[in-house]
Parts: structure tokens; sequence; C-alpha cells
């Protein structure tokens, strides 16, 4: 059963990807087709990045509310042995956002825009995303079992994960992180934190896996350790 939920998650996965690409593909054998016709040439090329969106959108869409729910076991809190059904289900289920974000990646080069919707985007697959949360480039974050409160910073290339592997094992802890809080970049946030209303996670830490950061507070280091008070609480919206 399990190989079958797997060959159905990939050949469809496959099969929608070819099928929202499509008029990318024929833009392309257009522009192929008028080299000679400047207008005509300008015209489609602009077209293209607008039906990517498009495409991109869509197929976020069809692949995390059908796809993904019809194949994928929806993931719950525990420890299941590497080599289980069950673990290698859940495995491929984390990594399903993987070729939504790729796709939006293609966007990054806006300033701002892209990492204030990302989190919106990626709350198709699952994550809990407050507002005005901005995510900057190169964040990693499981969509599954994640919370953001809101007005929340990600720094860049933190890695916030609710999954590890230890000793052939598959554990999956749920992370929560609370309203105005601030991660600093290339900092690691581990299965089973919770981080606090107003709290500060410093540049380069490691939030070790279940542990809890306190409100209206600032930590920092490997394992993060606490430095002091948060002193400049910010007001709930």
């Amino acid at each position: 059963m399990t190989k079958i939920r797997l060959f159905g998650y990939f050949f469809f996965t496959a099969v929608v990807f070819m099928a929202v690409f499509l008029p990318e593909f024929v833009c392309v054998y257009f522009l192929m087709l008028t080299v000679q016709n400047y207008l005509l040439w300008f015209s489609i090329a602009m077209l293209i990045p607008i039906l990517y969106l498009i495409s991109t959108i869509i197929f976020g869409l069809v692949h995390s509310q059908i796809i993904c729910r019809i194949f994928l076991p929806e993931i719950k809190p525990g420890t299941y042995p590497h080599n289980s059904d069950q673990a290698l289900l859940y495995g491929v289920a984390i990594v399903s956002p993987g070729i939504f974000k790729s796709m939006l990646k293609a966007f990054s080069f806006i300033p701002h825009i892209y990492s204030m919707f990302l989190g919106k985007f990626l709350s198709l697959y699952g994550l809990k995303v407050g507002k005005n949360v901005y995510l900057s480039a190169g964040t990693m974050i499981d969509s599954h079992l994640v919370s953001l409160g809101n007005n929340c910073f990600i720094g860049l290339r933190a890695i916030i994960s609710a999954h590890v592997t230890e000793n052939r094992f598959l554990t999956i802890t749920p992370v929560k992180i609370g309203n105005n809080v601030t991660i600093g970049g290339n900092t690691i946030i581990a299965p089973g934190s919770e981080i606090g209303d107003n709290a500060i996670v410093g540049v380069n830490s490691v939030v070790l896996k279940n542990q809890k950061i306190p409100p209206n507070s600032i930590w920092a280091g490997t394992p993060a350790r606490f430095i002091r008070e948060n002193k400049n609480e910010v007001q709930k919206l």
C-alpha cells in the first residue's frame, strides 16, 4: 500500500507539473519562431514571467490541496522507526513543499515582497503563520507542525525544523514561536522548541530540542543561553 501511495504521489505530481507549465513551453516555442518580429518577440517574452507566477500558484494549490491530501498522511507528532512505512510516508510529506518553494525562489530577487508573502504561500502545506511575518531569503522551515505568531522576523538562512533523525528513528515534535519574535540569521530552531512572545534569539544561535525560551527575553549562543531581559517589548497588535 505504501508503494502504491508513493507511486501515485510522484506520478501525479509530475503530471500536474508538466500540465501547469505547458503555456510556458508554448511561449518559448513561439519565441523561437518570432525572432525577426521584435515587437511580438518582446511581448511574448514579457508574458512568460506572468504565466510562470500563475502556473506556480496553480501548482501549489493542486499539489498541496489535492495530491498531498490524497496520497500522503497527515503528519502526527511521535517517534517512528526510520525504515517503517509511516516514517517513509512522513519523510516524503515533510519535503513535499520543496518543489513549490523552489518555484517561488524565482521571485526572491524582488526586495521584501518574496519574504513577506512566503509564509502565506507555505500555509497551503500546513504552516501556521500569523500576520506580518517576514521569512528572509534562504530560510529553511518545516511547513508541518510549525506555528509562527504575528509580527515575527526570521533572519537570513535560519532553520526551523519540527523533525530530526536520531539513532535510526524519525522524531517529529511541533515548534511554536510566539508573537513579536526575532530569530537571528543562521540560527537553528530544533524540534519541540517553544519561543515566547517578544523574545529575541541572536545570530548563529542553536535552540536545542525541546528547549523553552520564555517571553520578553534575549537568548544567544550555541546552545542558546539567557543574555538578559528584553526591555523593548512590542505591544501586541
